[in-house]
């Protein structure tokens, strides 16, 4: 039986208990054993046990164990069992009042309990890490033989001091028991011991009935655990390299637009962007309108997992008007300029959190604005708007625009420092003409995508998926998705025909403008072309003539005998060649 059983059944025993401190002061008695003295139970506790039993003078407190049977002055005989034992590190008797045999049995468990706590003692001492422990005040319980050897400490210098005075003796540097005092809560620290190791000492709250009772502390030495490190260092590395293999392939085999895109080109960028989207430098994205520049920021932001810490915010440089820009983007404190929320506002930098911050539109930034996204982006801070106060940048920025970005430079219109900055990863996205190989597949996402949202089971005729293949998209993907949705609302058919399509064409190119869309300078001479030029320049004139002659593309195609997405092919060579030197003023 444990001494903190006997505390907890000393009621439940039929003969009188009483537990002694080292000075005979009465710490805890049962209700038999102040019956006995025919006192009360409370009355008694705190007092010294001679003050109601002076008879137990004639023990002798040094044995560990001592029986005697006393005659008392008011007749009484009592057989006395007393037991001295340690409880923790403190000297405790135990008193045993009466029946023999019982007293027996306890002193029976209490041998065992001794040889128990030995045992554990034995135990503890066998660990390679050194291990310390406090109660609730700080006093130091017990240290094992690693201990020892790790500070260069005595076990005379720690057993029974308290860390504080430890601490201020300077035996100890520091005390991770009193940081754990102090928080309830497990804590670390190095300490560098005067006489010892430097060590990681690593301490935690033990708590009884939800009372914080001790502070074990486990301590190790700093090298061992550097070596750990760096064995674990290197496997999380091989880790995290098979995660990001296993990442690849799974979005390579899961994700539907990698799966239905056909064009080696689309492939290789994705492969690029699935690579690029675990590292956190800036990309930047360059393409025509329409080729899903803002569909590749969405994929690398998810591909990254950001969606998980952060929100993917889009911001389109070129439509928020420049002085309201600088206040969207960092923010801005109260009353920081008229017309201010008076609370101040987060920028969309800070929304964006650990996240994704898109800038579309970027080469349509001010350059004033520019400097402050430069050095964003080189400090990893921002300020607010009327601010002092630095906030850290944690988003991933990915910037896209349909511009040439390089002319920008050249005229003075955006930042040398700023492209390059910027442009630490590249991705070109081909428009739709260049990657043909995605226009059917892209043509039957779409169809399918808007049949289910309007209810509609149209499809395409061959002679349309035809018509697509042979159309130039100068709208990209952008022109293809709202042509389709387009056709799935006004077909009356299932079967969508050539001819929808080209109506759908023609009713969004009408020709009222038709002059400034084909206004070509007409050459001086026709003796100075060759013969390429003078064949071109003719077709150009029948186009021409065709176009001004009819109210639609419609018409004039039908007219010139040629289909509508041929027509409108050549109009757009025309438009492109209306800039060539070789047409003469």
């Amino acid at each position: 039986m444990q001494i903190s059983k006997i505390y907890e059944q000393m009621d439940d025993i039929s003969f009188g208990v009483a537990i002694l401190d080292n000075t005979l002061l009465i710490k805890n008695i049962n209700t038999r054993f102040a019956s006995i003295l025919q006192k009360e139970k409370e009355g008694l506790l705190e007092r010294y046990i001679y003050n109601f039993l002076p008879e137990i003078k004639v023990f002798s407190f040094n044995k560990p164990h001592s029986f005697e049977t006393i005659e008392r002055t008011n007749g009484q005989t009592l057989s006395l069992d007393l037991i001295k034992t340690k409880n923790g590190n403190n000297t405790e008797f135990l008193v045993f009042c009466r029946d023999r045999t019982k007293y027996q049995q306890l002193s029976e468990q209490i041998d065992q309990l001794n040889e128990q706590i030995l045992t554990f003692h034995k135990m503890l001492n066998v660990l390679h890490d050194g291990l310390f422990i406090t109660d609730n005040q700080g006093v130091t319980l017990y240290v094992n033989d690693a201990f020892l050897a790790l500070s260069g400490l005595n076990r005379d210098d720690l057993i029974g001091k308290s860390v504080y005075y430890l601490m201020e003796k300077n035996i100890l540097p520091n005390s991770s028991s009193a940081m754990v005092l102090r928080t309830k809560a497990p804590t670390s620290t190095i300490n560098n011991y005067f006489k010892g190791n430097s060590c990681l000492v690593s301490g935690n709250p033990v708590f009884v009935n939800g009372e914080l009772t001790r502070v074990v502390n486990i301590v190790r030495d700093v090298s061992e655990l550097e070596n750990l490190r760096n064995s674990l260092n290197n496997a999380t590395s091989l880790s995290l390299g098979y995660k990001h293999q296993l990442k690849e392939i799974a979005v390579k085999q899961t994700n539907k637009h990698i799966l239905d895109t056909r064009s080696k080109i689309m492939k290789n960028i994705y492969d690029k962007a699935i690579k690029i989207a675990t590292v956190d430098s800036p990309v930047l994205i360059l393409g025509e309108t329409g080729v899903g520049k803002d569909f590749l920021a969405k994929f690398i932001h998810d591909v990254s997992e950001r969606d998980n810490d952060g929100c993917f915010v889009k911001v389109n440089c070129g439509a928020i008007p420049e002085p309201l820009l600088e206040s969207e983007l960092f923010g801005y404190e109260p009353g920081a300029f008229t017309g201010a929320q008076k609370q101040g506002k987060a920028g969309l930098f800070e929304v964006a959190g650990n996240g994704t911050l898109y800038l579309d539109e970027i080469g349509d930034m001010p350059l004033h604005l520019q400097v402050k996204l430069l050095n964003a982006l080189q400090d990893k801070q921002i300020y607010r708007v009327g601010g002092t106060k630095t906030i850290n940048l944690q988003a991933r920025i990915i910037a896209a625009t349909n511009a040439n970005l390089e002319m920008l430079i050249e005229a003075g219109k955006f930042r040398r420092d700023l492209y390059y900055r910027l442009n630490v990863i590249d991705i070109k996205l081909p428009p739709l003409r260049h990657r043909r190989d995605d226009v059917i597949p892209l043509a039957m996402d779409f169809l399918e995508q808007f049949n289910q949202q309007h209810n509609k089971s149209h499809y395409f005729s061959p002679d349309t998926l035809e018509l697509f293949l042979t159309y130039d998209w100068p709208g990209n993907i952008r022109e293809m998705k709202n042509t389709i949705e387009r056709l799935v609302v006004i077909s009356d058919n299932e079967c969508i025909e050539p001819k929808s399509f080209e109506e759908s064409l023609s009713s969004t190119l009408t020709y009222t403008d038709s002059a400034d869309l084909f206004e070509m300078k007409t050459p001086n001479s026709l003796a100075k072309l060759d013969f390429k030029q003078k064949v071109e320049h003719y077709e150009y004139s029948l186009i021409k003539e065709a176009v001004e002659g009819h109210n639609t593309l419609k018409e004039a195609a039908e007219a010139l005998n040629i289909d509508l997405s041929t027509l409108v092919r050549k109009k757009k060579k025309f438009i492109s060649n209306n800039k060539d030197p070789q047409f003469l003023s």
